[in-house]
């Protein structure tokens, strides 16, 4: 998700917990993308992607042996990826690892598969053993075929050794969905978060929005003013700025608690927006009405969350 302020702005909240619904699988025009190679640290970097209708982040680990990638948009982006990636140096895919299940980050697994290793929070592999219906997608997904599926899997915690570098998957709660992970490099100090959160002037959704802010305060606990933060759809974030985030989303779930016992509605939390706080978070530009996320939070309260997992 990128800064919320223009054009931006209706991407944003149309994206807070999932994919942007009107940007089904396979609209989006790779075809009109741009593509950066953004150096991180040590052999770590990022493969952006911008088009009309989003940004994605891919993360790339090289190593002599081939590559790593974290993530991986629709598969109509493989040109582009494959290009820069031969750019680098011409080099086998030898991992794919998967921030979560959403369409727009498991799309190279049927193209790497068959030759890489996939690692996946284990939630990630019954996703895509079976037709999800989300409410954000007009159309039915997956099942995805077998080649597809993530060959390691884990429910809390996995690491890999490759490249040099000490890769860790740790999956904290249940958030953007039921199959979040959080993907540390310990060498580089990066960290990629998936999309439970977006960096300075936006925010992110998802099915469980306590559980997205667990996951953030164990990501503030165990990085540094030096961590990189890579994020599923902006530009690159720091420790400082989601210092600054984290507050705001554990104020605005403890405000929705205090208007849901005073017997307010769904609509009356969502109507009412997001709060004052949020100004100096999206400053220069206006605070975004928050609905949705709004919305979302209330649902997670009342423990009657309809969104995707």
């Amino acid at each position: 998700m990128k800064n919320i302020h223009g054009a931006g702005l209706l991407l944003a909240l149309l994206y807070a917990c999932g994919p942007v619904s009107a940007f089904q699988v396979g609209t989006t025009d790779f075809t009109k993308g741009v593509t950066k190679v953004l150096p991180v640290r040590d052999n770590v970097t990022v493969l952006q992607i911008r088009t009309p209708q989003d940004l994605n982040n891919i993360v790339v680990l090289a190593g002599p042996e081939g590559y790593l990638l974290v993530d991986h948009p629709e598969p109509a982006a493989n040109p582009a990826i494959q290009k820069a990636l031969d750019d680098l140096g011409k080099r086998p895919v030898k991992f794919l690892l998967n921030t979560h299940w959403h369409y727009d980050h498991v799309g190279g697994n049927e193209i790497y598969g068959p030759d890489a290793v996939i690692v996946a929070q284990e939630n990630v592999r019954k996703r895509l053993m079976t037709k999800q219906t989300p409410f954000w997608s007009a159309t039915p997904i997956g099942p995805y075929p077998e080649r597809a599926w993530p060959r390691i899997t884990f429910r809390d915690i996995v690491t890999i050794h490759f490249a040099g570098e000490d890769i860790e998957m740790d999956h904290y709660a249940n958030g953007h969905t039921d199959t979040d992970s959080v993907v540390y490099f310990a060498r580089a100090n990066a960290v990629d978060v998936g999309d439970i959160y977006d960096g300075k002037g936006s925010y992110a959704g998802g099915a469980d929005m306590e559980g997205i802010a667990r996951s953030l305060s164990a990501v503030l606990e165990r990085i540094n003013d030096d961590t990189v933060i890579i994020t599923g759809h902006s530009e690159m974030s720091n420790r400082r700025e989601l210092a600054e985030y984290l507050p705001l989303l554990n104020q605005t779930i403890a405000l929705v608690r205090q208007q849901m016992a005073a017997g307010k509605s769904e609509k009356e939390v969502a109507d009412g927006g997001l709060p004052a706080i949020w100004k100096p978070w999206f400053a220069p530009h206006a605070v975004p009405d928050g609905h949705d996320f709004m919305r979302q939070i209330y649902a997670t309260l009342a423990h009657t969350s309809k969104l995707d997992q």
